[in-house]
């Protein structure tokens, strides 16, 4: 393992650079006088002055690159002790190249871009020096001085940003800490130059001395902005008030020593010797934002989680204000929105889709002696209601690639069933992780075998299937959704019931209250006055309040944006991990999920187990989840008789399956971490930030 020694090892570049330590060199720092708290990096003293004392720390520590980080980098410091800048900035910076040279160690020096008048941009490695000041001149000098002592010295021209250490704030620091105290900050708006992130700069650094460059490189960005520019970049980036960064013009400050204008760089010999290109800046500044915020505290990510916004709040808010909080306007409201953006004609809210599920399946005259398939890959809740009806319920075995109900299975079961003379009265489809069933197929089986079909689309709104959304009921007789706080959008708890057949309408609209009606036209008996009414049904209250709708209503004007959201972070997770130890979810031609879930499965690995990358992931505060459990492996369900013995697939997806995280808050950062416990991230993956 190579051996990095920093001299200037306090300053900002050393600081900086090791804060985002690369795991293949051992990293020394070179101190003068200043002392350091950091048990985490070995640390030596030199003095600078004495060659002998120098030469002979390096050989005791076995160093094979010296990074050079001396400099008196403060304009206005060098202008004032023209000696001082001289001697840092020149004879230390000698002294310490001819006994690189001597003892065959790599010398990286680390320069400026103040060493041209500012009249013109981009300057390359062939332009003519031309300083405008004292710190200029001397690191112009310095510069000259390394190459005659040490030609294969390798001279980094830059102009770097990062987070420093407390005594030395970097000017990214600055402005960010102003930003954060909401204190205004002046940055000149006709100074020009090309900074580079320290993680890119040191990146690239250590490339050119795998293939031994030497001589003069600029390592830069490829955008001249003003530092006016930048900080609108970061405020944008960090998510500050850019409107406490004040443009203001260098010529405006007095008594200020002459700077240049423009002190752009080129980083053309960089990219063509390196054969490859600079991250733009946006790139840069989130990378660093991101491993900055890696190094705080653990984060729990769940696998789902609610986007509650300050309109939703205040819907609510206004409607426990008003004159009705339990059966008001809200809840026709919010009914009508989602059967309008479903192409339903009738929905019915609920307080769970548990509840839905139930009265669905009452609608549809589910009851002793009949039968109801449904996915063995569900949540309970999609067999239990044949149940709560005194029904029997069956499993269809899952598809190998959607994990949704199989209609090649379901037609394999269907036909047996037949010549048993025990067919379903009613199948439910269950959408898995926001995916549509194939509803074509299963919709003509059940005009053949005489079923009915409730679609569980607990997963599913916004979802589409051939075009068309999910909860039109063009393939079924009712839809179900959910509205739990980790669903596309929530209502607390709560979940609705959509059909098209006014005669079933009724019903769910029915059973949902007590089996209540005031319908003059339903009543038994002509009514005794306005206040009649008539039970008809044994109903039950399984009705949502107004609270929980005018949630749902609000959720609803933000449906679409939470889809789309969560798209871009299933297609980033596609792309991240076509190579990686697990399969992605495949997607039907036929289908557009709505993404409540990302299942991947682990491939047959030798180095880690199902159960072993669940735990990996829980540990890093990743809470990964496993949906679902097969029903009839539930004790309950076990004790009616049922084994796992038809359901191969269903049992190959329990043993290989694990949700991660996707919800529409879920940040850059986090979804990256989640790819790292994958073994999935490419070493170039900065172009997606």
């Amino acid at each position: 393992m190579k051996t990095i020694v920093f001299t200037g090892g306090s300053s900002l570049l050393a600081q900086s650079w090791i804060k985002y330590e690369q795991p293949d060199f051992n990293y020394v720092l070179a101190l003068h006088q200043r002392k350091l708290e950091n048990s985490n990096f070995k640390s030596i003293n030199l003095n600078y002055q004495d060659a002998a004392n120098i030469a002979e720390q390096l050989e005791r520590i076995k160093a094979d690159i010296v990074v050079n980080c001396i400099g008196l980098t403060s304009v206005e410091e060098c202008e004032e002790n023209p000696v001082q800048a001289t001697q840092t900035n020149v004879e230390i910076i000698n002294r310490i190249a001819g006994i690189c040279n001597k003892m065959g160690i790599k010398l990286v020096h680390i320069s400026t871009d103040h060493l041209f008048d500012g009249t013109n941009a981009f300057s390359d490695e062939q332009t003519p020096l031309s300083p405008l000041n004292i710190y200029g001149k001397t690191k112009g000098e310095g510069e000259k001085a390394i190459l005659e002592n040490n030609p294969d010295a390798l001279v980094i021209r830059t102009n770097f940003f990062g987070w420093g250490p407390p005594y030395k704030a970097s000017f990214s620091d600055k402005i960010l800490k102003s930003l954060e105290r909401e204190k205004p900050i002046n940055l000149f708006d006709d100074v020009y130059y090309t900074p580079v992130s320290v993680k890119t700069l040191t990146e690239k650094i250590l490339l050119l001395v795998e293939k031994q460059a030497k001589g003069v490189f600029n390592v830069c960005s490829n955008e001249r902005i003003t530092k006016y520019q930048f900080g609108l970049m970061i405020a944008s980036i960090f998510g500050f008030d850019s409107t406490l960064l004040k443009p203001t013009s260098i010529d405006d400050i007095p008594h200020l020593t002459l700077r240049p204008k423009d002190m752009s760089l080129s980083n053309h010999k960089l990219c063509a010797f390196l054969d490859s290109s600079i991250p733009s800046l946006e790139h840069q500044i989130s990378a660093l934002k991101l491993q900055e915020e890696e190094q705080k505290e653990q984060v729990v990510i769940p696998y789902g989680r609610q986007d509650i916004s300050e309109k939703d709040i205040q819907t609510v808010v206004d409607v426990l204000r008003s004159d009705y909080i339990t059966q008001g306007p809200m809840i026709q409201k919010f009914e009508r929105k989602v059967a309008d953006y479903c192409n339903a004609k009738y929905a019915y809210a609920c307080n769970s889709a548990t509840s839905a599920l139930h009265i669905a399946c009452l609608a549809l005259e589910v009851g002793k002696g009949d039968l109801v398939w449904t996915s063995p890959i569900s949540f309970v809740a999609s067999s239990n209601c044949a149940l709560y009806c005194n029904a029997s319920v069956d499993f269809v075995d899952i598809d190998a690639k959607s994990y949704n109900m199989s209609p090649m299975a379901l037609e394999q079961k269907l036909i047996k069933a037949k010549a048993k003379g025990r067919l379903p009265k009613v199948v439910i489809p269950v959408h898995l992780s926001g995916q549509s069933c194939e509803m074509d197929k299963i919709h003509a089986l059940s005009k053949l075998y005489g079923f009915k079909i409730i679609e569980d689309a607990s997963h599913a709104i916004g979802a589409t299937y051939k075009g068309q959304p999910v909860g039109n009921c063009q393939h079924s007789d009712i839809t179900v959704f959910s509205f739990h706080p980790v669903k596309i959008i929530t209502t607390c708890e709560g979940g609705m019931c959509l059909t098209n057949d006014p005669h079933v309408s009724n019903l769910i609209g029915r059973y949902r209250s007590h089996g209540i009606t005031r319908q003059a036209s339903e009543m038994s008996k002509a009514p005794d006055g306005p206040w009649y009414y008539e039970q008809l049904n044994l109903g039950l209250n399984y009705r949502m309040n107004d609270v929980q709708a005018a949630l749902g209503l609000s959720q609803m004007d933000r449906l679409d944006e939470f889809i789309e959201k969560r798209r871009a972070i299933a297609k980033r997770y596609d792309e991240l991990l076509k190579d990686s130890i697990v399969e992605t979810p495949k997607q039907h031609p036929d289908t557009n999920s709505s993404w409540h879930l990302y299942i991947i499965r682990l491939k047959k690995n030798e180095n880690i187990n199902h159960r072993q990358l669940f735990e990996k992931f829980r540990a890093a505060g990743i809470l990964v989840n496993i949906h679902y459990i097969p029903i009839y492996r539930q004790p309950y369900y076990q004790d009616l008789g049922f084994t796992a013995e038809e359901f191969d697939q269903a049992e190959r997806y329990y043993e290989e399956a694990i949700s991660i995280p996707i919800f529409p808050t879920l940040k850059l950062k986090e979804q990256l971490k989640v790819l790292s416990l994958i073994q999935a991230v490419p070493v170039g993956f900065q172009h997606l930030f």
